[in-house]
């Protein structure tokens, strides 16, 4: 029997449901307090790479911004690339157990955060079909998988950072 989550099961793939995930997720984002835009990703790399544009903490899977991270202490501008996005949330997923990454997204006084735009899914019902296993809430609109001991409580006001998340359109 295949298991199909609701975002598959509504053939949210076509490129007509693509945009409105894409444009709820967009909108619920920015009330969380959130700088959220698409963009293209040459732009976004051209952007993100000249040399007057500093990340102390960079932490990118899918872009080589040919650019080297300072140490986490510092990360006042920093740059991390989510795994997923939650478009009737606004939420961002993170999956990682690295502990620096973690701490910058409280830390840094300016995070960039970019999804590419196939990763948005309708619901955290989709993305807990797909992981098999329930997101944690850390705050600032960001949810983790596997970040151990994340305390449900802890919230950063977006009045003291600022986050900016970027949605690259690679379909």
């Amino acid at each position: 029997m295949e298991v199909r989550t609701f975002t598959q099961k509504q053939d949210l793939f076509s490129a007509e449901n693509r945009r409105d995930l894409l444009d709820s997720f967009l909108a619920n984002s920015n009330q969380l307090g959130n700088d959220s835009l698409k963009v293209d990703q040459e732009l976004f790399i051209e952007a993100a790479s000249k040399e007057n544009v500093q990340f102390e903490f960079i932490r990118l899977k899918s872009i080589d911004l040919h650019k080297k991270s300072f140490e986490i202490s510092n990360a006042r501008n920093a740059i991390v690339e989510a795994e997923y996005a939650i478009a009737d949330t606004g939420k961002l997923i993170l999956d990682t157990q690295d502990s620096d990454q973690l701490l910058t997204i409280f830390l840094s006084e300016t995070l960039h955060i970019i999804v590419p735009s196939s990763k948005i899914l309708h619901s955290m019902d989709d993305l807990e079909l797909i992981k098999g296993q329930q997101a944690n809430d850390i705050g600032r609109g960001i949810a983790s998988l596997t970040g151990a001991g994340i305390n449900e409580g802890l919230n950063l006001s977006s009045k003291e950072n600022k986050t900016f998340i970027y949605v690259i359109e690679d379909l």
